[in-house]
């Protein structure tokens, strides 16, 4: 009875590490897809660029105000594809896991422990990409901060009202941090499942 109930385990956690795969590469396929399309974007017009990012922009027609409206759009478009690198680490993290348990017959083991801690350290690497670091690095590429907190530059006005001002999303600190702990009760779990085998 317990033999058959491992069995249909092992099986379905072959077929999620099977569906894990599969959504792996369609993100993978479709950030390919978006990057190409970021290449296009790039020599668009500024003001097709407005209407295409949303950016809730306003111009006093300085001269270059063309040239920061492209750089805002690109930044935003870039800086929001980079956000999917750290999940498709997650995916194929996740499809290892289930791999190994398939293949090994139980969850203990050292390549799980370390795919778990490697997943905490993606989703804090998101408490960044997820906060408000976008609007420092607009900061950094000459957009000023005005009394009422837009950005501006070469008079190109951005409407940033996403994000609570902290550099970093606390939320994806903590919760990176409970699943690195989580990685070491795996390894826990490793040593013991070895030092079983090693007995018998």
């Amino acid at each position: 009875m317990i033999e058959n109930q491992k069995n249909i385990l092992r099986a379905r956690c072959a077929d999620l590490g099977l569906l894990l795969r599969l959504l792996f590469w369609l993100t993978a396929a479709l950030l390919a897809v978006r990057a190409a399309y970021g290449i296009w974007l790039a020599f668009q017009p500024a003001d097709w660029l407005i209407g295409h990012f949303s950016l809730g922009v306003n111009w006093t027609g300085q001269a270059d105000w063309q040239g920061a409206v492209r750089l805002a759009g690109m930044l935003s478009f870039w800086w929001h594809t980079l956000t999917w690198l750290p999940v498709l680490g997650i995916l194929w993290y996740c499809r290892a896991i289930f791999r190994g348990i398939d293949r090994q017959g139980t969850p203990f083991l050292p390549e799980n422990a370390r795919a778990v801690r490697g997943i905490g350290v993606l989703v804090m690497l998101m408490s960044v990409l997820r906060g408000d670091a976008l609007r420092g690095l607009y900061r950094s590429c000459g957009f000023a901060v005005t009394q009422q907190e837009e950005l501006v530059r070469d008079g190109v006005q951005l409407v940033s009202g996403n994000g609570d001002g902290s550099f970093v999303n606390m939320t994806y600190i903590l919760l990176g941090a409970v699943i690195i702990c989580l990685s070491y009760v795996f390894a826990y779990g490793a040593a013991l499942q070895q030092e079983s085998d090693e007995t018998l």
